[in-house]
């Protein structure tokens, strides 16, 4: 072989082994192109979740490490806090799930004009949150005209004390409000200045356990007006549509277990989660309705009865100025099928759970 034939081989090696590393190159920089738009493995989301009963459910996935166990390409980072703090974590961006009221999720997070997405209510008050008086009190001749009250203002206490005044004709400046902690309820039930007060579990179930207190009225007598959701940021739902999937799957998976002969250890487990004995612990939740299937929770997301649910909220909303001047309009709520307003009940995550 020539010298001249030689060095063009050469050179042809060369280029080719060039050519063959820049390919290489070149599919590692197209791969991390998709990975940076969302299809990272293992990315870590948090869900933040104060220790409610009606949300035990969340701790014991928690756990027992649920939310690892369904492969996708997410992990969940689970964090448990006070109520408040989940949802100004989440206002700041430093949480991307919560699980909050109907009423809160209007009041806080569409008031700061922050873009959700509900992908699930998880359960519905049937009797979680009530009107409290003393047991001396006669119910067939009592009046509230300057009477104190003390609640949580602009909670869903608060909206169930509002809806009773509307129900009964009761001009709402005939009450007064005492804004109190929830943690201090029971003490200020005892208090001589207060004639009543507004509460939920686990207060209900300590001053009605104890005969101190009575029923004036609860939330069985609203239906299907106060409900809890699971929501999560709108820009981590379309980058991340996995969080979805396995923040619902894992729901679902324990909803099964409370169906079935796992039904007693898995309340046992939840009561010792809430730090309650396991009858206390049954007491209360028999009072919320939980979302236990997803054919029944997208059931409920589509329900035009949750539409006239959030107008009766938007009165509530309204009458306190918990957003300023502004009056209810299609931008700060919408449903499945519409485009997404702040606050958007998506239907599209339990649909892609039930037929993926």
């Amino acid at each position: 072989m020539s010298f001249y034939r030689i060095i063009s081989v050469l050179l042809v090696i060369i280029i080719l082994s060039s050519l063959g590393a820049y390919l290489l190159i070149w599919g590692s920089k197209e791969r991390s192109a998709m990975t940076d738009k969302g299809n990272l493995p293992n990315k870590q989301l948090t869900l933040a979740v104060a220790p409610h009963i009606a949300w035990m459910p969340w701790y014991l996935a928690d756990e027992e490490n649920l939310f690892q166990q369904i492969k996708q390409t997410v992990d969940i980072q689970f964090v448990s806090a006070n109520y408040q703090e989940t949802i100004d974590n989440f206002l700041t961006e430093e949480v991307h799930a919560i699980a909050i009221s109907n009423i809160d999720a209007i009041a806080q997070l569409v008031k700061r004009e922050i873009e959700a997405d509900v992908i699930l209510i998880t359960n519905e008050s049937s009797g979680n949150e009530a009107i409290l008086l003393p047991n001396e009190v006669d119910t067939n001749v009592h009046s509230l005209r300057g009477k104190n009250f003390a609640l949580v203002k602009y909670s869903s206490r608060h909206y169930l004390l509002d809806r009773y005044l509307i129900r009964n004709q009761i001009p709402f400046e005939e009450i007064n409000i005492l804004n109190t902690r929830e943690v201090n309820i029971s003490q200020a039930f005892t208090k001589k200045e207060v004639y009543g007060v507004v509460t939920s579990n686990p207060n209900l179930y300590k001053l009605t356990s104890t005969t101190q207190a009575k029923t004036l009225f609860d939330s069985r007598q609203i239906p299907g007006e106060i409900f809890d959701l699971l929501v999560v940021q709108r820009e981590t739902l379309l980058d991340y549509p996995d969080f979805a999937q396995v923040l619902l799957a894992t729901w679902f998976s324990v909803m099964e277990r409370l169906q079935g002969y796992k039904k007693g250890p898995t309340l046992d487990a939840m009561a010792s989660l809430a730090k309650v004995t396991r009858q206390a612990y049954e007491k209360q939740l028999a009072t919320i309705s939980l979302k236990d299937s997803p054919a029944k929770a997208l059931s409920t997301i589509r329900d035009r009865r949750t539409r006239k649910t959030m107008r009766h909220i938007s009165y509530f909303i309204e009458r306190h100025g918990l957003i300023g001047d502004d009056i209810f309009t299609d931008s700060w709520v919408s449903y499945p099928g519409r485009s997404p307003a702040l606050l958007h009940f998506n239907g599209q995550p339990l649909q892609q759970l039930i037929a993926p």
